[in-house]
């Protein structure tokens, strides 16, 4: 067997992590999880895990230090020890439509066992005897168990991993990482847990397999991502970095105050008050101070936009009997969506143009934030009423409203300016053409990601600060204090506050950043890939199918003839520098030139 065939430990990248007890995790650089926020009396932590490995035989649980941690860690009692009263496995193979089962698990051993807590503890299923590492805080230590049999499969599996902190109160783990040993094959003697080596090395699945190809033959990316694991195993790296860390622990720590903030209708958070859960009553307040009570303020609406005749009656709604709400928010609701009596007909007005402004650049009304007499008057009045109806026939769904317009005559008009209709609308504001606009900034990474195959669709679910993610731009956790740098240079409105049109300017860093951001030469790469599946196909073909793909249209003859000569080009070139992959390299800077076409962050 080679070196690459070789059961050994691999890191496991956890996909999602939960906590019954309110507890965060941070994924850190070298695959472990920080744990922080609460730290309830008892916890159970659910982690998830998607491997390819087949012979899985053992499981390592490590238990590692963090100076963020009491005592260092890696438990976050005081003394820095946890209690995990029980660690369970369980497998659902990826193919099949196999049920999630549980993994035998036997054979437990731990780098250090304290007096009465052993590594068998955690699989005995007795909630009251646990593992932990006593007074040896500061210290990395690891628990590994062994399989019955071979677990996994070559098409893939999702391990699904319990851990259960019950024996003592705040006992639960700080700082851990999952390992697996594998792959085994028949031969292999490992049904003797001391066969194992629980304190070898472990490294994530994609490090090993960049590892065992030649340097020169390694992507950028696989070359990052290798040294970006070993930093942490480097002497002179760990020094600086501790260095750094003592620095920053002495730096001036401002005064935190928390804020207790509960809406309407949840559950009240008590401090020092007993008050009621919702005012009862809302008043007028002179010069805004709270002891200045000048009347009650009655629930009202618009009345400019009512025509029922009992107009402060016709859209209350009677709280029932014990209700924890107000329902005065329902009233509200039931207002400015009445398209007969309240104020639906202008609301349906506004949402319809804010639809035309996104697909034709420009609204009906420019203005689309004041209807009132400030605002600019409706260039086509009789079309917007008519839109605003067809939305309230739809009963206020949104995908026929956008099926329309997109339908319509209007929206497929050619962007191509024509000198007699300019001279008499310069501004396009009858739309008798397309009006020529670059995409947002989170329309513009997913056309990156989708170009390069690799725009991960999943609905739903958490946001996230962290700019190599690929999920929907849309996921995006915005943070004032960390925003994304892509989004910013192509003009993401700043989230806190409405914009009912967005700016759009034309800079240099927009550029710079097609051509140089890592993120943006890594899905160049991957278009690359989709490209070059087949390496027998003529050149031509392949810059046919990059156009199609890039901005959904085949080449003229000049642009095929120049993408031919490009890639040719820029073979010989890295031919003549001895690189190995030349041809991926001169495919992948194709690909670039495509992706810093104007055509392809612009609709025309």
């Amino acid at each position: 067997r080679s070196d690459a065939d070789l059961p050994r430990w691999t890191v496991l990248d956890v996909d999602t992590h939960a906590s019954s007890g309110g507890a965060t995790f941070t994924k850190l650089d070298d695959g472990s999880l920080l744990v922080g926020g609460e730290n309830p009396k008892n916890d159970i932590y659910t982690l998830t895990a998607h491997t390819n490995l087949s012979g899985i035989r053992a499981f390592r649980l490590e238990a590692l230090p963090d100076p963020t941690l009491p005592k260092g860690g890696p438990g976050r009692a005081e003394n820095g020890d946890f209690t995990l009263s029980d660690f369970r496995v369980s497998l659902k193979p990826n193919s099949g439509a196999a049920e999630l089962t549980a993994v035998a698990l036997s054979g437990p051993r731990a780098t250090f066992e304290p007096p009465g807590m052993p590594a068998s503890a955690a699989i005995d299923g007795d909630g009251k005897s646990a593992w932990g590492v006593g007074d040896q805080a500061g210290r990395t230590h690891a628990a590994m168990f062994v399989t019955e049999s071979n677990v996994g499969s070559v098409e893939g599996s999702t391990l699904t991993f319990t851990l259960k902190f019950e024996n003592k109160e705040a006992h639960n783990l700080g700082r851990l990482r999952l390992c697996v040993w594998g792959p085994a094959v028949a031969s292999d003697a490992l049904a003797d847990s001391s066969v194992v080596p629980l304190d070898a090395d472990a490294s994530p699945a994609g490090v090993l397999d960049s590892l065992h190809r030649p340097a020169e033959k390694r992507s950028p990316e696989q070359t990052a991502a290798v040294l970006k694991w070993f930093r942490y195993r480097d002497s002179h790296w760990q020094e600086l970095k501790k260095r750094v860390d003592d620095d920053l622990a002495q730096a001036p720590r401002p005064n935190l105050v928390k804020v207790l903030v509960c809406g309407e209708g949840l559950k009240p958070l008590r401090l020092h008050t007993q008050g009621a859960d919702y005012f009862e009553q809302t008043f007028f307040l002179r010069r805004g101070d709270p002891a200045q009570k000048h009347g009650v303020a009655e629930a009202g609406y618009l009345q400019v936009l009512m025509t029922a005749a009992d107009r402060e009656r016709h859209w209350s709604v009677e709280r029932p009997q014990g209700a924890k709400s107000s329902f005065r928010r329902s009233a509200l609701a039931d207002w400015i969506t009445d398209a007969h009596d309240g104020a639906g007909h202008l609301l349906a007005r506004v949402i319809v143009n804010r639809l035309w402004q996104h697909h034709m650049g420009r609204g009906i009304v420019s203005t689309p934030s004041d209807f009132g007499a400030r605002g600019t008057p409706p260039s086509h009045p009789e079309l917007l009423d008519w839109l605003a109806t067809e939305l309230i026939r739809h009963n206020w769904r949104l995908k026929p409203i956008h099926k329309l317009i997109m339908s319509s005559a209007a929206y497929c008009r050619t962007s191509t300016p024509d000198e007699a209709k300019s001279r008499v609308d310069a501004d396009n504001a009858l739309f008798w053409r397309q009006q020529r606009r670059r995409l947002e900034g989170e329309v513009i990474r997913d056309a990156l990601l989708t170009a390069g195959g690799r725009l991960d669709e999943r609905m739903f679910g958490p946001g996230t600060l962290d700019p190599s993610h690929r999920r929907r731009s849309i996921y995006f956790t915005v943070k004032r204090s960390k925003l994304v740098p892509m989004m910013q240079v192509f003009d993401a409105p700043e989230a806190l506050s409405g914009v009912g049109e967005r700016s759009s300017t034309t800079i240099a860093p927009q550029a710079l950043l097609l051509l140089n951001n890592p993120e943006v030469r890594a899905c160049a790469f991957n278009f690359a890939r989709r490209l070059a599946a087949a390496s027998d196909r003529p050149l031509s073909e392949v810059v046919k199918d990059g156009y199609r793909t890039a901005v959904g249209r085949p080449p003229d003859d000049s642009e095929l003839r120049d993408g031919v000569a490009f890639i040719e080009q820029q073979q010989r070139l890295y031919a003549a520098e001895a690189k190995p992959n030349a041809r991926d390299l001169a495919f992948a800077d194709f690909c670039q030139v495509l992706i810093c076409l104007n055509e392809f962050v612009y609709v025309e």
